[in-house]
């Protein structure tokens, strides 16, 4: 099996900023919102954050779709939340910068908690974990999306050109470190467990993604 080689947490090189937010990923965006609202429970006007928002498309997808609930894009890196901010604000969709390790939400505030690509990004992501069952309320949900990392380089390698292979080189290189960085399925297991979260659903939905999924007690 391939060894994890982390990549940093933030991406605040402007350069990379810009990159994800001209890149069209507007299929596998739509694709995300429209099984998280397959998989969401019934309910009204509840409180949502998109943990690790980047520029801004999931989020806004996800308000058109959701117009009745607030939602709250955050991010730790100051500039894919300046292009984020470019896609919308009202009331019910707002931005912030802030570190989801450490959210500036009281214990129980929040109902539902989403994000696209941002497990492989923390060194260690039990301490999001945690900090996701803090802020949830009982019964609250979690929709997350990530890579995971293939068996060896090259089927790194042949993931980036199948999927990737009309990028930018920039991107595909950043596609490339993504998926060494990506957690396997078994060891998101592991950290769930360990955070007490064994009762949520893994679910691998692609040759590349899986879907973590399911409500807190």
């Amino acid at each position: 099996m391939l060894n994890r080689i982390p990549e940093p947490e933030l991406m605040d090189d402007p350069l990379e900023a810009e990159v994800y937010s001209i890149t069209d990923f507007s299929d596998v965006n739509q694709k995300f919102v429209e099984a998280f609202c397959e998989n969401l429970p019934a309910c009204d006007k509840l409180l949502m954050l998109d943990l690790g928002c980047g520029p801004g498309d999931i989020t806004y997808r996800m308000h058109l779709c959701c117009e009745q609930h607030k939602i709250i894009g955050i991010d730790g890196s100051p500039s894919m939340l300046r292009f984020a901010q470019k896609q919308s604000s009202c009331r019910m969709l707002t931005w912030f910068l802030a570190d989801a390790k450490m959210l500036p939400f009281c214990n129980r505030s929040v109902d539902v908690i989403f994000g696209n690509s941002l497990l492989h990004h923390l060194l260690d992501p039990k301490p999001l974990w945690k900090e996701m069952q803090r802020v949830l309320k009982p019964g609250g949900f979690i929709f997350l999306r990530d890579l995971f990392r293939p068996e060896t380089e090259e089927k790194a390698k042949k993931i980036v050109e199948l999927y990737a292979g009309n990028a930018s080189d920039l991107l595909k290189q950043e596609y490339y470190r993504s998926l060494l960085s990506a957690f396997t399925p078994e060891e998101i297991q592991e950290q769930l467990v360990e955070c007490g979260l064994e009762n949520l659903t893994i679910k691998c939905i692609t040759d590349r993604h899986v879907d973590i999924f399911g409500t807190v007690s």
